[in-house]
């Protein structure tokens, strides 16, 4: 009788023990795969152009912006530049229309490359000459026939907004023919939530968050800019999200899009872009 108690007395002391080391166990697995992951984002980001040089200094926050839509009149067509080689259109209130009776000749010749700042200072010095407000729209690139410019603030550029575009026509010729603009003003931030858990990020943290997608690889070269990237509207305002453009091998563009709840990585396109600046139609309703 009493060998059979010392047996229970052994058989639960095992047991305790086995849970014990289980317990144990999976938090330093977990632990170790964690350090081999960091190991691994280190190792690639290590080798990567441009990183080592980006501020881990958390200065954005996911506080939002919002703006007000310019509605053009009849002043504003009196101020824009060499105006008597156009025909200018506001009926539809928030965007002007202009189409040059001559086609104007561009300063650069096509294909212009993404680090070409000669050619792009030259794009963006004849929206200077022939837009209202044209010194503060900056070139961003080319889709088909159209150039695309998205207007800066003293905050920070805005990027792939319909309500801050600049939109450039050109013929078989390279030549200017029409372009179409819109404007925002009153840019400022949202009043803050006494509610609201405003959070820091920084570059660094940013470029990971697209490692860890695998959207950053070995040897890679990056460039992160901070802006602002357009959100759904809650009100009759364009509201815009701080973001930090980070340009991949000078050919992709991703936002790391700092929103209230959690941040988030967008990947836009420019034709994605244009398409969606079509009105619906019976067919795409």
């Amino acid at each position: 009788m009493q060998w059979n108690k010392i047996k229970l007395t052994f058989i639960l002391a095992f047991l305790i023990l086995n849970v014990y080391l289980v317990f144990q166990l999976f938090p330093q697995e977990e632990t170790e795969q964690t350090v081999l992951e960091t190991e691994s984002q280190d190792a690639v980001l290590g080798s990567v152009k441009g990183y080592k040089e980006l501020s881990d200094q958390k200065t954005e926050t996911n506080q939002q912006y919002e703006a007000t839509k310019l509605h053009f009149t009849e002043d504003d067509l009196d101020k824009v530049p060499n105006n008597d080689n156009m025909d200018l259109d506001i009926s539809s209130n928030t965007q002007l229309v202009v189409k040059f009776k001559e086609p104007q000749k561009l300063p650069v010749e096509f294909p212009i490359a993404d680090d070409n700042d000669q050619a792009i200072g030259d794009l963006n010095n004849f929206v200077t000459d022939h837009v209202l407000f044209g010194a503060e729209y900056t070139y961003w690139g080319r889709q088909g026939n159209q150039l695309l410019f998205f207007q800066k603030m003293n905050q920070g550029q805005t990027y792939f907004s319909p309500d801050s575009l600049l939109l450039v026509t050109i013929n078989e010729d390279y030549e200017v023919v029409e372009y179409e603009q819109t404007y925002i003003k009153n840019f400022k931030k949202l009043e803050e939530n006494e509610d609201q858990d405003l959070k820091e990020y920084s570059e660094v943290q940013a470029v990971k968050a697209l490692q860890s997608q695998q959207l950053i690889e070995s040897n890679d070269t990056i460039k992160v800019e901070k802006g602002f990237y357009p959100t759904i509207e809650l009100s009759s305002k364009p509201n815009y999200a701080p973001a930090y453009m980070i340009t991949v091998n000078n050919e992709k563009h991703y936002f790391y899009l700092l929103l209230p709840d959690y941040p988030y990585v967008y990947a836009p396109t420019e034709s994605g872009f244009l398409s969606s600046l079509q009105p619906e139609t019976e067919e795409t309703q």
